[in-house]
């Protein structure tokens, strides 16, 4: 049988009212939709006008209207909640395909450089291999050899003021090449105003025991991988040793700056001996240590 509910404007109106209280909590919302159905069943006969409809419909109110004074909307978090992936599902799909190609392009970049850091970082260090000495000839000539408890050490009389230093043969055991930068100020002279200069040959000796001198050198110089090159250090001696006869100073590793690709990094290379100057009856008396005592540097 039909009813006031089927008439046209009346079951636009309902509609429009569902749709505003599905913002309400599921029971008051329900409760309140049967009660205007009954009101408007009671106030209306089957057969009302079109005007006397209207006449009632504008006494309830606005669908709107009527939902917002029922009371306030259901909490968004008593919803049920969708999951993380869910959501993030939603978000890609919505996202233009244009967008595609630049985060993949991003994403491939982040990989590639993260990759690469992690080659080079693992790549192992310089190492000592086979072949070295004094280079100057004043030094080899004057160098004494001692061992004890299993350390080698080479020493040679301390010139104050002046350059001294020594050669080594140097493996390149990584899959890049390695570019030796330099080294710390104290690496090898302890005090002196200026770090050493570490300078690589150019190219690989004929011979791993050939003549270093016949070498050309470059510092800031690279060693290819698994290459090997000669490695010269010097320095110029300041420290006159608290002017004592007897007084060392020595170093059994090379400490040494090194750039893999865009990563630099320090590395240690241990040296076959112990390079070491000591002072003398005959350097600590020169003019140099005399106007310099204890301090060094000039």
């Amino acid at each position: 049988m039909k009813t006031a509910l089927d008439h046209p404007l009346v079951a636009d109106y309902l509609r429009s009212l569902d749709a505003a209280l599905a913002s309400l909590e599921p029971g008051p919302a329900a409760e309140l939709s049967e009660q205007i159905r009954a009101h408007i069943e009671e106030a209306l006969p089957p057969d009302a006008s079109r005007d006397t409809v209207a006449a009632v419909l504008a006494a309830l109110g606005p669908p709107a209207v009527v939902a917002a004074e029922a009371g306030p909307p259901w909490p968004r978090r008593s919803r049920p909640r969708q999951s993380p992936w869910r959501r993030a599902t939603v978000r890609v799909r919505r996202m233009p395909w244009w967008s595609w190609p630049v985060i993949v392009t991003l994403v491939l970049g982040v990989f590639l450089a993260a990759g690469t850091l992690i080659f080079w970082s693992v790549q192992p260090n310089l190492l000592f291999s086979g072949s070295y000495g004094w280079w100057y000839g004043i030094d080899s000539a004057h160098d004494v050899t001692t061992q004890a408890a299993g350390v080698t050490q080479d020493t040679v009389p301390l010139r104050p003021g002046q350059l001294q230093g020594f050669f080594v043969l140097i493996y390149n055991t990584s899959d890049v090449t390695q570019r030796i930068l330099g080294s710390p100020a104290d690496a090898i002279s302890d005090g002196a105003p200026v770090p050493p200069q570490v300078a690589v040959a150019t190219t690989t000796p004929e011979s791993r025991i050939g003549e270093p001198h016949m070498l050309r050198y470059t510092v800031g110089g690279v060693i290819p991988p698994h290459s090997f090159r000669m490695v010269r250090v010097l320095w110029r001696s300041y420290h006159c040793y608290l002017n004592i006869v007897g007084g060392t100073q020595g170093n059994s590793e090379l400490t040494v700056r090194v750039r893999l690709g865009w990563m630099t990094r320090t590395e240690v290379i241990q040296l076959p001996t112990e390079f070491a100057v000591a002072g003398t009856k005959a350097n600590v008396q020169t003019k140099y240590c005399r106007a310099h005592g204890d301090v060094g540097i000039p």
